[in-house]
């Protein structure tokens, strides 16, 4: 069977136009060094592409939660340990204030240092983040946790609550601790009461070591500092725990995204050797076929009588 020029031009025509799209696909994936571009390259592993793909992108907002947590965490042990430090001191200045010795003067200086004290505390307490959110205010960030009520007394203002981050598909860690559990919700009185008792009992001469309400009230306060140091210390050491856990999970989601990144050189990833060899025939498929078709072209009724 006679085939036409007319049939002959348009296999050309689709055999040149064929060449220049898998030119064309060639170059495109030479320049972003895949070998899967769309779908239909690789079904199989395009959709193995997409599920390590997701995966990553996954991983990487966990550590995006981990390095934000880690930072939080380490602000908060940062004010927890300066409280400790300040509590230590006024261990000492309680513990010297029991020396019936000393003069009306001593005991008021001791007062002035002990209310400096309690201010420090007070500041940390409500402490904010590089946000300007409380810290240990609960999820009322917005709520400054220690405040003074009408009768002047230090009150919670904070919530009980924490909030949870998560920072791997079965993990959460717990991302703060409240003010509550730290100072009010102890064994004995909240520390910033229990020092403004204890601030005028220094302030009262009439009131000095041996007596009853002044050696209770020594006693008294003791307890208080032990107890907020305990729960200052706890949390203190919970905060190095939940680090330390973080930094294993950091290290595991490294690995991961590794894994992950050689699995899709793996799978999408081009043979540059290859893909060169394949860009070359197909370049001389495209070459033999517009020399086709231009004699083709100049074909004519004549050329054929």
């Amino acid at each position: 069977m006679r085939v036409s020029n007319q049939q002959l031009y348009l296999n050309n025509m689709y055999s040149m136009q064929n060449n220049s799209n898998n030119l064309g696909e060639l170059l495109q994936k030479m320049a972003y060094g895949k070998s899967i571009l769309k779908p239909s390259d690789d079904p199989i592993g395009a959709v193995q592409v997409m599920t390590v793909a997701r995966d990553q992108a996954a991983t990487s907002q966990y550590v995006d939660n981990i390095g934000a947590l880690s930072d939080s965490l380490d602000r908060s042990e940062s004010y927890l340990t300066s409280m400790i430090d300040v509590q230590n001191r006024m261990r000492e200045i309680i513990t010297a204030t029991g020396n019936g010795s000393l003069s009306n003067e001593d005991r008021q200086a001791y007062a002035d240092e002990l209310t400096e004290l309690q201010e420090a505390m007070v500041d940390m307490a409500n402490a904010k983040d590089d946000k300007g959110n409380y810290i240990f205010s609960g999820n009322l960030t917005d709520t400054a946790p220690v405040t003074k009520d009408g009768s002047g007394n230090y009150v919670y203002s904070g919530d009980s609550n924490t909030r949870e981050v998560q920072v791997s598909d079965s993990t959460w860690i717990t991302a703060n601790s409240s003010g509550d559990e730290l100072f009010f919700n102890n064994a004995s009185d909240d520390i910033f009461n229990a020092l403004n008792d204890y601030i005028a009992v220094l302030e009262d001469p009439s009131l000095a070591p041996g007596n009853p309400a002044f050696d209770a009230q020594q006693s008294g306060m003791m307890s208080t500092l032990d107890d907020t140091l305990t729960s200052v210390s706890g949390v203190v050491t919970s905060i190095g725990g939940r680090q330390n856990s973080l930094e294993l999970i950091q290290s595991s989601h490294t690995d991961m995204m590794l894994f992950n990144e050689q699995l899709m050189g793996e799978v999408s990833g081009l043979d540059y050797a290859e893909a060169q060899t394949e860009y070359e025939n197909s370049l001389v498929a495209m070459k033999i076929a517009q020399q086709s078709y231009v004699k083709i072209a100049q074909l004519s009724l004549f050329n054929e009588m």
